[in-house]
């Protein structure tokens, strides 16, 4: 019995000419799925090689940083006077304000700058996560960029334009956004807090590293809220516009009392609006858009994190969630 003769490649695949309609179809959908399956490869791919990027310049930077300790000379920096001395209408003579002198730069800050000079600071929870800050322009940029200024979904950590970290006059609340990246970079590890509360008492501290000193805060409250006042019956909880608190709009009256009301606990510290804070905000997931929140208080002098009471943690029994969870979550 004669077999038929095998057909080549090209004949089992390529269309031409002598195909019957059948025969045609049939090798377009076989070249479509496996032009659909390499590109299919390709995107699995990239995602992946994105995420090991991120968690690499993750890495590196906070080697640079930690491993800066000793590398450079300490920068000082004077500001010039501009004001003069005034005698007001009752002769008595109005000094002048002191020129701010910048303290000595912590030694890794050159070279961060160096990198990129839009760092501001480094941000820590042990186990949570690390990550440099960078502050733009606006609030955009940072969205879509890592540290060197590549365009990558992953983003970086980045402080509200409008903030003041390193200055004479540093804002007293200093806002932080940063992506929730499902790999856990980034802020993507704040879930933590918001699926177990409890995980406060694991991990209460954030270590904040600015220009000219290596600070430690402590979580005050976690919190989802909304960002849309649709979603709230016309409320919006504006935490990011409470930058501070002597506006006179952005109270801390204000921002004491939303917190209380939507926390998941209570830390069982005092904090007052002599105090400086943290706010984390990342996205959440329950709609949206929504947001998952932290907001965190700078030790007071006294306190360490050896001797902060965590004794009076408690969970808040009855905290306030917007109308549009109460919707679709019961």
């Amino acid at each position: 019995m004669n077999s038929k003769p095998k057909k080549s490649f090209k004949e089992s695949f390529i269309p031409s000419k002598s195909d019957d309609t059948g025969t045609l179809i049939s090798k377009i959908i076989v070249l479509a799925s496996v032009a659909a399956l390499l590109v299919c490869l390709y995107l699995v791919g990239l995602h992946f090689y994105r995420i090991w990027e991120t968690e690499k310049n993750s890495a590196e930077l906070g080697g640079i940083y930690g491993g800066g300790a000793n590398a450079h000379v300490i920068e000082r920096v004077t500001t010039a006077v501009t004001e003069l001395a005034v005698t007001d209408a009752s002769g008595v003579t109005i000094k002048p304000k002191e020129p701010w002198v910048e303290p000595p730069r912590l030694p890794a800050v050159a070279e961060m700058l160096a990198l990129n000079e839009d760092y501001q600071a480094y941000i820590s929870i042990p186990g949570v996560f690390s990550e440099v800050v960078v502050k733009n322009e606006d609030n955009e940029f940072y969205l879509t960029h890592n540290f060197y200024g590549q365009k990558r979904s992953a983003g970086t950590v980045f402080a509200d334009y409008r903030n003041v970290i390193n200055g004479e006059e540093p804002s007293d609340n200093i806002v932080l956004y940063g992506h929730n990246n499902r790999d856990g970079t980034m802020f993507g590890n704040m879930d933590f807090y918001k699926y177990n509360a409890k995980y406060w008492l694991k991990n209460p501290f954030v270590y904040f590293d600015n220009f000219y000193s290596q600070d430690v805060y402590v979580i005050l409250c976690s919190f989802i809220t909304n960002t849309e006042p649709e979603h709230d019956n016309g409320n919006v909880f504006d935490y990011h516009n409470y930058l501070n608190f002597d506006d006179g709009q952005f109270t801390f009256e204000s921002f004491k009392d939303n917190i209380n009301r939507r926390t998941q606990f209570f830390a069982g510290l005092e904090w007052d609006e002599t105090d400086k804070y943290i706010t984390l905000s990342t996205c959440s997931y329950e709609w949206e858009p929504s947001r998952h929140v932290m907001i965190c208080r700078k030790l007071r002098p006294g306190e360490t994190v050896d001797n902060i009471d965590t004794t009076r943690f408690e969970l808040n029994p009855n905290p306030e969630w917007p109308a549009i969870y109460r919707k679709y979550m019961g």
